[in-house]
């Protein structure tokens, strides 16, 4: 007696099959081949890692996103990697050690926990490349050219680049901590979809800085609105750092490239680990970030101080789709 068994996957975990999935191979070949001759060391980092010790300083995030269980041999819990950028960076600091700059690149799967906003898929092939080690702003400049290089080589022309801030979001953001960790990431999720409206409930009519908050739902555009960032938020005293940051990156990048620009002081997207200026990528023909980045110095250390820290990744299948 024979039976028939009903194959089928979970939601949200797909498989590539042909011609698909030779597709995706050759551009992960390009890719990891246009890194490592651009002087980027190539990594595979392991699937597992101890839960106790994901994600780093970023542990709390990283760790939300990731399938855990006990490990039936060391009677250890083990965490699926959702994030590969983050185990680059523990690479860098502890298995590595050097203080010279390092550029480390990867291409591997990961897994989420939570659906992806890209393709509903909680699956993917994460490619990135990260440079550590340097703090200078040819470096942020560097990893934008390469991520939008990237692009160039999947075949997609017609692409928006979009530029923030998490320093400067984070500044605007800090006074709003003091109201709770459930009602602070409720702030954060009205400012990611600009809601005045929810901001206008979420916050006291006496709390000082609620209009400058509010605010910060119409800092985006043109480069201009970087000039109208530091005349608000003069009261901030790191924002004309910030600001002159994007100001030397949008000039560098007008200055060589003729793709569309788009500042976005209050973005707030994918790994919240980021503290300076972040990047991603946006095209006409898909309603979904084609790749993002930026700099995240201080997620891992190997000493008492930061190690600067910069670079980008994209979503493999998503960008092969288009």
């Amino acid at each position: 007696m024979s039976s028939k068994i009903r194959w089928s996957l979970p939601d949200g975990v797909d498989e590539l099959l042909p011609p698909k999935a030779i597709e995706v191979e050759r551009l992960r070949r390009e890719l990891v081949d246009k890194y490592t001759s651009s002087g980027y060391e190539f990594i595979i980092p392991p699937l597992l890692e101890l839960s106790e010790t994901i994600g780093g300083e970023a542990h709390d995030e990283i760790q939300s996103h990731a399938f855990s269980f006990k490990d039936n041999l060391t009677g250890k819990n083990l965490s699926i990697r959702p994030d590969i950028s983050e185990q680059a960076s523990r690479i860098d600091a502890y298995r590595i050690q050097s203080d010279q700059v390092v550029r480390l690149c990867y291409a591997g799967e990961v897994v989420k926990s939570k659906t992806s906003k890209v393709l509903r898929s909680r699956t993917t092939i994460q490619v990135g490349a990260e440079i550590f080690g340097d703090s200078s702003r040819e470096s942020e400049l560097e990893s934008i050219n390469l991520m939008l290089e990237s692009l160039k080589i999947a075949g997609i022309d017609d692409t928006t680049l979009s530029l923030g801030h998490a320093g400067f979001t984070a500044s605007v953001l800090e006074p709003f901590k003091d109201l709770g960790t459930e009602v602070f990431a409720n702030i954060e999720s009205a400012i990611s979809k600009k809601s005045k409206s929810d901001l206008q409930t979420l916050i006291p009519e006496s709390h000082k800085q609620k209009n400058s908050l509010i605010d910060l739902c119409d800092m985006y555009g043109h480069k201009e609105i970087l000039d109208t960032a530091k005349n608000s938020y003069s009261f901030i005293d790191t924002t004309q750092e910030y600001m002159d940051n994007l100001e030397f990156i949008v000039s560098e990048i007008e200055a060589k490239r003729n793709l569309k620009l788009h500042i976005d002081l209050g973005e707030i997207q994918g790994f919240k680990y980021h503290n300076g200026i972040v990047f991603s990528a946006y095209t006409s023909s898909a309603g979904y970030v084609l790749a993002k980045g930026g700099r995240y110095d201080g997620l891992r250390k190997s000493s008492d101080e930061d190690r600067p820290a910069v670079g980008f990744d994209l979503d493999l299948i998503a960008v092969s789709n288009l």
